[in-house]
């Protein structure tokens, strides 16, 4: 069974991981299996629902559970991968110290962006049973590059798989004339940069996916909506499109015209203003029993 993917993004502190948490509790309450995962490295689903939450899924109602991905585990499970590969693949490793070269590869940019993927793999390898997968993302910049990733990765690795395609020719042709008609030992590195645009293409597929949602969140703000907007155009350029829109905090006498014409072509769900602390599961029951058309956010 394929999961249903949702991603919630926006603008720091317009409430993307209250929002992605109630909606959590109202797709667990539809009778779906849900889990909810924090790829924020703040991690505030540990602050809303007041339990401590780790990379191990845990459950905290009826068919729902909380996970938060440690992101430094995966930085070094990737460099560990990348180094194991590099071993197998080239048998003169020896001639250069491996380890100093990792010791610095983990401070190298994008990588957080890298083990964010290999933990999104990984939760969707391992997330069979679940009908629903809810993603808390990080900010704006992080959470673009995270998008973005497989297809800056699969330009990269095309060009690559072109000139090593080319010096694998070349080597073929002198083995030819230096030893006659022989069978060369299949190129390890070809065979890698091959797999590895298998792979990238599948991810830069799900991400586009009908099955998958990609909600923004936004609030009664001109900072707010304006960054909204560079962030449906950054994702437009991705090939990823909004699914709808949320407008969280929206006070009571709050008119949502104006801001609703910035998105009018996408569905859009709004979720009132609490003065109440939204922590707690009590808390977060208590306000969806308040503001049942919240609800909306299962079918729009």
């Amino acid at each position: 069974m394929a999961s249903k993917l949702q991603f919630f993004i926006g603008k720091g502190g317009v409430g993307k991981s209250t929002t992605a948490a109630l909606t959590a509790l109202l797709t667990s309450v539809a009778h779906r299996e849900t889990r909810l995962v924090s790829l924020d490295p703040a991690h505030n689903q540990s602050d809303i629902f007041q339990r401590q939450f780790t990379e191990k899924p845990r459950s905290i109602c009826p068919r729902l559970r909380v996970m938060e991905v440690d992101t430094e585990y995966w930085v070094k499970q990737y460099l560990q991968e990348t180094q194991t590969q590099i071993k197998k693949t080239y048998r003169y490793q020896s001639a250069f110290n491996l380890q100093d070269c990792f010791n610095i590869l983990q401070f190298a940019p994008g990588l957080e962006e890298y083990a964010m993927l290999l933990a999104f793999e990984h939760i969707i390898q391992t997330s069979q049973d679940t009908e629903e997968i809810i993603f808390d993302m990080a900010p704006t910049a992080l959470t673009l590059r995270f998008f973005s990733l497989p297809s800056i990765s699969l330009l990269w690795l095309e060009e690559l798989l072109k000139l090593r395609s080319r010096i694998y020719d070349k080597k073929e042709i002198i083995s030819r004339i230096k030893l006659g008609p022989k069978n060369l030992e299949q190129d390890k590195v070809k065979t890698k940069l091959e797999t590895m645009i298998t792979d990238f293409k599948k991810l830069r597929a799900l991400f586009q996916s009908p099955q998958t949602g990609v909600n923004l969140v936004l609030n009664p703000d001109t900072l707010s909506i304006a960054e909204a907007r560079r962030i449906r155009t950054k994702l437009e350029h991705l090939g990823l499109k909004i699914t709808r829109v949320i407008f969280n905090k929206v006070p009571p006498d709050g008119n949502a015209q104006k801001t609703r014409q910035v998105f009018k072509d996408l569905p859009w769900v709004r979720f009132p203003y609490s003065a109440n602390n939204l922590k707690g599961l009590d808390e977060l029951n208590r306000y969806i029993q308040i503001h049942p058309q919240i609800s909306e956010i299962l079918t729009s």
